[in-house]
């Protein structure tokens, strides 16, 4: 395990890492080792004194000059890093010491071959006030090793403490830039768990994997064992167990919640013997693992004939593995493989499996991004010196494209691959070639007036009102459609702008033309709002029985792409002229992925659509694959209409204001002007409870009325779970229920299903449609075993399958395989539930919910929606995909309203609490909302600093600018033109503060510029 902390205080942390004990080969009990490029400038090297490395932090060298004396001087980092339990064990209790060599040596090589080339950088004030980051390659650190935790179990772990310096590349000492080391946590962590790994595995022991990031244990040590001598993680989960919590954010604060002071231990001859007698009460004290693992070390330091042929053999094995793999320009395959090392052969295909792994989700990504998927596949024999050097050889060989770099020091942060780049491309050109191509059904002057004239007929036929109109941005977006001589159109539209008016608009309209208007969405909860009813009170047939037709994207490529491709013959004329008279319209177009989007265009272009306009808000949630073309689409030039006037919220002035201010990335500002109003409940780490009970005093009433809205799926699950109890203890659920093993997804990737590292014994594999290359049939198959050969072992109906996921294609065009976990629920009477998956046969949409009218041993009656009852007998695999549905995620609440909203988010969700996020959460709601979180500074500054925006390979090259940075909006005061009440007004003034005034003329801080100090 590795962590991050701020060092706080120079004597303390002198005083601290003195103190406790620390081991080398020589057992000096006093002082640790000087470490860094850094230190061997000054002069530091060997043993670490307490008082020069209390100067040393305090920013002053050897020589007497200070270095970066400013207020709030931060004085360094402590990286530390904790042996895997297991190896803590057969070190300390057993005494195997070699594995403290190892350890060291494993942390040495992070520290010098990663943190330092890697991350340390200074800032350069050339170019600006606030200087810049450049690189330097040099660290002042020092390496204190440990021997216990502080519950003083057995617990190796060693610090690296970086001092606050580092020279740059004109020799000048200045204050170390820590902000990529901070930021590339995980990736540190997963270098030194395979440079500890290959260090173990030298030493004659096996490892087994042991959780994310490249964790691990030593084979051979039972878990009970590792348990026994894990007092301070019992602590933790017996506390999360009493509060119930579940989410990542929630354990983590109760970690740092439940910390006590580290114990001394008086008397270690005391405490290690202790180690050996608990060791000894569980019948184990490691001498047999040891002696075994002694043994094989020498034996690979001295092999014989029959281990030098069997390591041959497995040479040649992985040689001839790369020769048979499907080409590609990534790594080598066919002949050459075969006069090639392993281990390059290795590094050469993990990077390759990194970039395909990434690629799948986003279309650029960070070299320390594909060095930490290379490593978290956990292949035997692999370090990280090789992938970061694969990486290199990649970008020199083109195969890895840099994005542009403003930098002094020509450093870039992320790299695009040439495939992502000529998707992109290719996309662009394909709307471009649309130009003029679409078809003109009325001049603009009749399209105004028939739209307006169907605006007020829906009025009719929904509210019974002949007072609708469109207003000027869905007036503008409807003549575009109609009357506009592109094929391809981009509707640009705001949360709640009225689209679903427009579309039904437009429906009558072009009806009236003979034309049909196709509506397609990125999931099955989108399609039936575009049938314009939201899926209540129309099954899909009926739907499509009243001339309102939508689809899945995924349905309406299956159903037309592969003719379109034809070009010619009887398949591709027939769906020609299926399409012939057609406007298909993509709505929430910001989650169509690249690859979707090239299939779309391409298939528009080919089967000589009328009109293929895209709908969407490019400021909400983009693909959970590759891409946001919508967004790039707009950036580059292509046309676009915008539909900005949010009419969902408004009748809540206070609504509008924070939709109008998140819209524009203003997430903070949004959030202070709904605490201005009494609208922000802070919890701290007990915040998920307090949402769940928020909900829970409602009326029922109300409660229809409400939706619980979360960041992430934990939280959904956990507010689910409360939600429930509740339920149940003031009797709205009845009966004693039934337990129901469900499946819910591992979000494994196409490529993390080709390494045994991603599976879990007890996991579900679902072959979608027969998977060849590896002999699997399709069907539900439970992982019983993952083999250290790289096998999994499957079951299905009492019959074992051995597969093995590295001959799974990387290439292929479907997604036929999908990763499960297997929960436990009970249903019961009353109960709100939803699906996970679509039963097109009983006609049951992905995201379909449903009320339990009864749950019985002998079957499961629901009603869905449109008033459908149906039975679902013990077996049927229906009742696989049910899932509780009280809360939504995000990512299910885009395109959601609801007259009130609980919106539950974490300052500590950091990849999940961003603008974006926020967005889509604060804009479901017509009438009113409450935002839940555990610390709203906190919150604050998380969402200010994480737009969460996808990546484009267009954009990362330069070549089109599709995110433009916001300024302040605080110090500048620059937010969006809202429509509000002078009170509303004044409140929001109140937030912002008073207008800054002018900075006052400073002299120049002397390290920035003279390189002296005061």
């Amino acid at each position: 395990m590795h962590s991050i902390a701020s060092v706080r205080s120079s004597s303390g942390a002198a005083d601290y890492f003195a103190s406790d004990n620390y081991y080398t080969p020589e057992e000096n009990a006093e002082a640790g080792v000087w470490g860094g490029e850094g230190a061997r400038a000054l002069g530091l090297e060997g043993q670490v004194e307490r008082d020069q490395f209390e100067s040393i932090l305090n920013g002053r060298l050897p020589d007497g000059e200070m270095v970066g004396q400013v207020e709030g001087r931060r004085l360094g980092l402590d990286l530390t890093f904790s042996m895997p339990k297991s190896a803590s064990i057969l070190a300390l209790v057993s005494g195997d010491r070699r594995i403290l060599d190892a350890h060291l040596a494993a942390v040495k090589s992070t520290m010098s071959q990663l943190v330092e080339k890697q991350f340390a950088e200074s800032r350069n004030y050339e170019r600006s006030r606030s200087g810049e980051p450049q690189k330097t390659g040099n660290l002042v650190y020092a390496l204190f090793a440990h021997d216990t935790s502080r519950a003083l179990d057995p617990q190796g772990h060693i610090h690296a403490v970086v001092a606050n310096l580092t020279r740059d590349p004109k020799g000048t000492w200045k204050a170390l830039w820590n902000g990529e080391i901070w930021k590339n946590n995980t990736t540190i962590g997963q270098f030194y768990h395979a440079a500890f790994r290959a260090q173990l595995q030298k030493l004659g022991y096996e490892t087994e994997a042991a959780g994310k990031h490249g964790s691990f244990e030593i084979k051979g040590v039972p878990a009970e064992v590792i348990k026994a001598f894990s007092t301070r993680a019992n602590e933790i989960e017996a506390k999360i167990a009493e509060t119930g919590a579940t989410s990542l954010a929630t354990k983590k604060q109760i970690t740092l919640y439940t910390r006590d002071p580290k114990l001394a231990p008086e008397d270690r001859g005391v405490l290690v013997e202790g180690w050996q007698q608990r060791a000894a009460a569980l019948q184990f004290d490691g001498k047999d693992l040891v002696a075994e693992a002694k043994v094989r070390a020498e034996v690979q330091a001295r092999p014989t004939f029959r281990e030098t042929a069997t390591a041959a053999f497995g040479e040649v094995a992985t040689r001839i593995n790369a020769a048979l793999r499907t080409p590609s320009p990534l790594a080598v395959s066919g002949a050459a493989a075969l006069f090639m090392p392993a281990e390059t052969i290795k590094a050469q295909h993990a990077t390759a499996s990194a970039i395909r792994h990434l690629s799948e989700r986003e279309a650029a990504f960070s070299p320390q991004a594909i060095l930490s998927a290379a490593l978290g596949f956990q292949i035997k024999g692999l370090e990280g010196r090789a992938v970061v050097e694969r990486i290199g050889e990649l970008v020199r060989e083109g195969h890895l494209i840099p994005g542009k770099s403003e930098r002094l020091d020509g450093h870039f942060d992320l790299v695009t691959t040439p495939a992502a780049l000529a998707m992109e491309q290719k996309i662009l050109d394909t709307i471009d070639r649309g130009h003029g191509e679409g078809r003109v059904f009325m001049p603009p002057e009749t399209a105004m007036a028939r739209l307006q004239e169907a605006a007020r007929d829906l009025g009719q036929s929904r509210a019974g009102v002949d007072t609708w109109q469109l207003n000027e941005g869905q007036l503008a977006a409807g003549v575009a459609i109609l009357s506009g001589g592109d094929r391809f159109v981009n509707v640009q539209g705001v949360a709640g702008a009225g689209k679903s008016t427009l579309l039904g608009a437009l429906d009558k309209v072009l009806d009236a033309e003979g034309v049909k208007l196709v509506g397609l969405a990125f999931q099955n909860k989108m399609v039936a709002d575009l049938r314009g009813v939201g899926g209540q009170g129309m099954s899909a047939n009926q739907m499509r029985e009243a001339g309102i037709e939508a689809y899945t994207i995924a349905r309406f490529l299956s159903t037309y792409a592969s003719a379109a491709a034809a070009g010619s013959g009887e398949r591709f004329e027939a769906a020609k002229a299926a399409l012939a008279n057609t406007v298909i319209i993509t709505d929430e177009s910001s989650m169509v992925s690249s690859r979707d989007m090239l299939r779309l265009t391409t298939l528009a272009e080919q089967l000589g659509v009328a009109k293929a306009p895209f709908m969407g808000d490019r400021q909400q949630l983009s693909a959970i694959e590759q891409g946001k073309m919508f967004a790039v689409s707009q950036a580059s030039g292509q046309a676009t209409v915008r539909m900005d006037e949010n009419i969902r919220q408004k009748n809540s002035p206070l609504l509008l204001a924070v939709a109008g201010l998140s819209n524009e990335g203003h997430a903070g500002l949004a959030l202070e002007l709904l605490a201005a109003h009494g609208r922000v409940i802070e919890a701290g780490p007990d915040h998920v409870a307090r949402a769940a009970e928020l909900w829970l005093s409602l009326i029922p009433e109300k409660r229809e009325a409400t939706a619980i809205f979360t960041a992430g799926r934990d939280d959904r699950a956990e507010i689910n779970a409360r939600v429930q109890s509740g339920l149940l203890k003031e009797g709205t659920l009845t009966g004693a229920g039934v337990a129901l093993t469900t499946l819910q997804s591992a979000n494994a990737t196409r490529e993390e299903l080709r390494f045994a590292s991603t599976y879990r014994v007890g996991q579900v594999l679902e072959a979608r449609m027969d998977v060849r290359e590896i002999g699997l049939r399709r069907g539900e198959y439970q992982v019983s075993e993952v083999r250290k050969d790289g096998k999994v072992v499957l079951e299905r109906d009492g019959k074992r399958k051995i597969i093995d996921p590295g001959r799974i294609d990387p290439d292929h065009r479907f997604d036929r395989l999908g990763l499960y976990e297997q929960r436990q629920i009970r249903i019961h009477d009353g109960e709100t539930v939803f699906w996970r998956d679509k039963d097109a046969g009983r006609d049951i949409a992905k995201s379909t919910y449903a009320t339990v009218l009864e749950a019985r041993a002998e079957g499961i009656r629901v009603e869905l929606a449109d008033k459908r009852q149906l039975v679902l007998a013990p077996g049927d695999p229906m009742l696989r995909r049910l899932d509780l549905g009280y809360a939504l995620n995000a990512h299910m609440a885009q395109g959601m309203t609801k007259p009130e909203a609980i919106e539950v988010i974490s300052s500590a969700q950091r990849n999940l609490a961003t603008q974006r996020t926020q967005n889509v959460l604060n804009t479901r709601a017509t009438d009113d909302m409450v935002v839940v979180t555990n610390n709203l500074d906190s919150l604050k500054q998380q969402l200010d600093r994480t737009p969460g925006n996808k990546t484009s390979a267009l954009e990362v090259t330069g070549k089109v600018e599709v995110e433009p940075r916001h300024a302040n909006p605080i110090d500048s005061r620059q937010v969006p033109e809202l429509r509000m009440s002078p009170e509303l007004k004044a409140k929001l003034d109140a937030v912002l503060g008073p207008a800054p005034q002018a900075p006052v003329r400073q002299l120049p801080v002397p390290e920035k510029s003279l390189g002296l100090d005061l």
